[in-house]
C-alpha cells in the first residue's frame, strides 16, 4: 500500500465470508503458539506493531462498498489483549474501528484470530510466524534477518490467486450433492464454542498411514467418515451421504506467495445408501478421490467455481447489503450446507532451531459455522499433531467417536478441552 488510506479489493473467497459474518457464523479461525515462557504484553504489542512493518496490508479494516467490501488502510494501530472468552466467537470484524484480527495472549499463548474475509490459514501462519519471531527477537534476543522489502513483493503476497489462475474454458465442477446427512446436534447459547484437542504422536500417525499406503489426511479423514458413519447408524434409519469437507492449499499446485485466501474443498464422499462399509473399504474409496481430485487440471476446475459466481451479472449488480441478506442462504444451499462435517490440515510447521527451543507446541482452531455444528483443524509441530474439534454445541458424540476409533487403530491420543466441566 502507497499510503494509510490505501485500499485493495477482497479475493473471491473474502467477498463470500465478508457477507455472511454473523455472531455464531463469526469466519473466525485461530492459530496460537505457546511458548516455554509467560507473554509479556508490551513486548508482544511491539512484535506486533513490527509484524505490521513488514506486511503492511495487514493494517486494514473492512469497509462496505455499494457492491462489495473492500480493505482500506488506517491509521489506527490494534491493540493486544488478554483472553477472556471463548475462542473465535468475540470479534465482529464489520465493527467500526476493528480489524479483521485479533492477537490474544494467555499465560504462555500468544493466539492470533482472523477471518477468512482476510485471508487462509498458510497466510495466517505466515504473520503468526513473523509476529513470534519479532517478539522473540525482544525478549530473548534471537537472531533475525532484516528484509528488504519492495513494491513487487507486497503485489505478489496481496495478489488475487484465483483471478491469476481462473481458466474461463473450463467447467466448474457440480455444485450440488444433495441428500446429505447431518450431525443431530442442538445449538447451545450464542458466544459459546466448544474446543476438544487430540494430541498425538506424529510417528505413529506416519507408521499407520504407511501400513495403508495413504497419507495422515486420507488415514484421518477416513477415520472421520467411520466416526460419522456409526453415528448415523445409530441416530438415523435413513442412510444418507457422509460429505465431508476437505480445505485444498492451491500454493501447493500453483505458484503464488498470496497472503490472501488460496484455497478449495473438495468433497470426498462416502454413499451410506450403499450398504456397511469396513474402514479398509473407506481407505480404499478416499485413496482413489483424493488422487482423482489432487491435480492441477482438476483443481482448476474448483477455481472456476469460486471465481464464477462473481461475474455473474445479477450479483455483481446488487447492492452490498443485499448481498448481506441473501449470501447466507446462498452458502448454506451451495457450502457448508451439503456437508456432513469439515477436516483441515495445515501440514508441518517449522521454525529456526533459535526459535525451536522457545516453542512448546503450535494449535489450531477451525472458524466456528451453522451449516457444519462441528468441524475439526490439525496442524503438527516437532513430535506431535494437535487435531483440534469446534463445535457449536455442547454434544460430543462426534469427537467421543473420533478419538476412540483412533485408539482402536493403537494409536495412542491426549485428549484436553476448554470446557470447564469436562
Amino acid at each position: 500500500m502507497k499510503d494509510d488510506k490505501s485500499w485493495y479489493r477482497l479475493d473471491n473467497a473474502g467477498k463470500l465470508y465478508s457477507s455472511i459474518i454473523s455472531s455464531r457464523a463469526t469466519t473466525l479461525f485461530r492459530l496460537s503458539v505457546t511458548l516455554t515462557s509467560p507473554v509479556e504484553p508490551g513486548i508482544l504489542q511491539r512484535a506486533l506493531e513490527l509484524a505490521l512493518e513488514r506486511f503492511p496490508f495487514y493494517r486494514v479494516q473492512l469497509k462496505q462498498g455499494f457492491f462489495w467490501y473492500y480493505f482500506e488502510g488506517t491509521d489506527e494501530m490494534p491493540r493486544v489483549e488478554k483472553e477472556k472468552y471463548y475462542p473465535c466467537m468475540s470479534l465482529s470484524i464489520k465493527k467500526r474501528g476493528s480489524f479483521p484480527y485479533r492477537v490474544y495472549y494467555y499465560n504462555n499463548r500468544i493466539a492470533l484470530e482472523l477471518s477468512h474475509s482476510m485471508t487462509d490459514g498458510t497466510g495466517g501462519l505466515k504473520f503468526l510466524y513473523e509476529l513470534v519471531k519479532q517478539y522473540l527477537h525482544l525478549k530473548e534476543s534471537i537472531p533475525i534477518k532484516r528484509e528488504n522489502i519492495n513494491n513487487e513483493q507486497l503485489r505478489l503476497e496481496t495478489e488475487n490467486a484465483f483471478r491469476k489462475y481462473y481458466d474461463k474454458k473450463i467447467p466448474a465442477p457440480k455444485s450440488r450433492l444433495g441428500n446429505t446427512f447431518k450431525l443431530p446436534l442442538e445449538l447451545d447459547k450464542k458466544g459459546y464454542y466448544h474446543i476438544v484437542t487430540g494430541i498425538i504422536s506424529v510417528e505413529a500417525l506416519k507408521e499407520k498411514a504407511k501400513e495403508y499406503d495413504v497419507s495422515i489426511t486420507v488415514l484421518l479423514t477416513a477415520v472421520y467418515i467411520q466416526s460419522l458413519l456409526k453415528i448415523q447408524e445409530r441416530s438415523s434409519r435413513r442412510k444418507r451421504l457422509i460429505v465431508m469437507n476437505v480445505p485444498v492449499n492451491m500454493r501447493s499446485y500453483f505458484e503464488s506467495e498470496t497472503m490472501r485466501n488460496f484455497f478449495v474443498s473438495i468433497t470426498p464422499t462416502i454413499d451410506a445408501r450403499l450398504g456397511k462399509y469396513e474402514f479398509e473399504e473407506i481407505i480404499q474409496e478416499l485413496k482413489i478421490e483424493f488422487s482423482r481430485l489432487l491435480t492441477p487440471k482438476k483443481l482448476k476446475q474448483y477455481i472456476k467455481r469460486s471465481v464464477i459466481s462473481e461475474k455473474s451479472l445479477a450479483l455483481r449488480l446488487m447492492p452490498s447489503p443485499i448481498k448481506d441478506i441473501v449470501a447466507p442462504s446462498i452458502y448454506s444451499f451451495f457450502g457448508e450446507g451439503q456437508y456432513t462435517s469439515g477436516l483441515s490440515n495445515l501440514g508441518i510447521v517449522r521454525v529456526p532451531s533459535e526459535m525451536e527451543k522457545f516453542i512448546e507446541r503450535v494449535e489450531c482452531y477451525p472458524p466456528p459455522s451453522i451449516g457444519n455444528k462441528v468441524k475439526a483443524m490439525l496442524i503438527s509441530y516437532q513430535q506431535h499433531m494437535y487435531i483440534s474439534f469446534g463445535n457449536l454445541s455442547r454434544d460430543r458424540m462426534l469427537e467421543r467417536e473420533f478419538f476412540r476409533s483412533i485408539r482402536e487403530l493403537g494409536i495412542e491420543v491426549t485428549v484436553e478441552t476448554n470446557d470447564e466441566e469436562n
